[in-house]
């Protein structure tokens, strides 16, 4: 079913939409080619003993360079918001929301090979999810998440072992495609002592703080724990996997 939506023009003419005028228009010129989700990474997150289906292989990160919209690095998925479950272009419905109903982003600094690998690894985790060959939930504004590591593999005493996803405040944080809506999770990394304050005083107060320190949008894995108006202890099960 999914390889025949992918060989339909209304399909495709999602997909162009999205990445030939929605994007270029948010973020600047788009690079000529994309990195797809290794099948690798979808056996690790999925389980290695699952079929992988083709079409999960057309889930890319689009890596954006600087230019004339935003002077950081962003990394961008493309195929989340593709209406996978549609059988026909009348099933399509512009009020609701298009496919899972959001693409990621991640902002960096400089340019990032493990912004690529974050984002490929919530691919897969978001692709079972979504075609229930694994639990969790679908992931949304305000959701938290330890990556039971440093972010960055290579930098292995980084603090930052968590994600908040945050609404995009220097660009629009929803687009429209012919098929529905779509939110722009914008992921910025955090410490074990933010995610405690979150989970004390709200994430909308650890959101501010974090743009007020310039821990965000931009995530960077050497940056201390930020300033905190109070220290909270993480409950025991989280702190294990911080």
């Amino acid at each position: 079913m999914i390889i025949e939506l992918l060989q339909r023009d209304w399909f495709e003419e999602i997909w162009r939409e999205r990445e030939e005028k929605i994007y270029p228009k948010l973020f600047g010129s788009l690079p000529p080619t994309v990195i797809p989700v290794p099948v690798e990474t979808l056996r690790a997150i999925l389980g290695y003993e699952k079929e992988i289906d083709n079409a999960w292989l057309h889930y890319a990160v689009i890596e954006v360079a600087p230019n004339e919209k935003h002077e950081d690095w962003i990394y961008v998925t493309s195929a989340f918001s593709q209406p996978w479950k549609a059988e026909s272009k009348a099933e399509l419905d512009r009020n609701s929301y298009s496919g899972y109903g959001y693409e990621m982003l991640l902002r960096t600094s400089a340019r990032a090979g493990w912004a690529v690998d974050i984002l490929h690894r919530l691919t897969a985790y978001q692709i079972g999810v979504y075609f229930e060959q694994t639990k969790g939930k679908l992931f949304q504004w305000g959701d938290w998440m330890p990556l039971n590591g440093p972010i960055n593999s290579e930098v292995a005493d980084s603090p930052v072992r968590g994600m908040l996803l945050t609404r995009p405040r220097d660009i629009s944080d929803r687009f429209e495609l012919t098929s529905g809506q779509v939110d722009l999770l914008q992921i910025v990394g955090i410490t074990g002592p933010e995610l405690a304050y979150g989970l004390y005083k709200g994430f909308d107060r650890l959101e501010n703080l974090l743009f007020e320190a310039k821990a965000a949008p931009t995530t960077d894995p050497t940056r201390p724990v930020i300033s905190l108006p109070a220290q909270y202890p993480l409950p025991s099960q989280l702190a294990e996997r911080f």
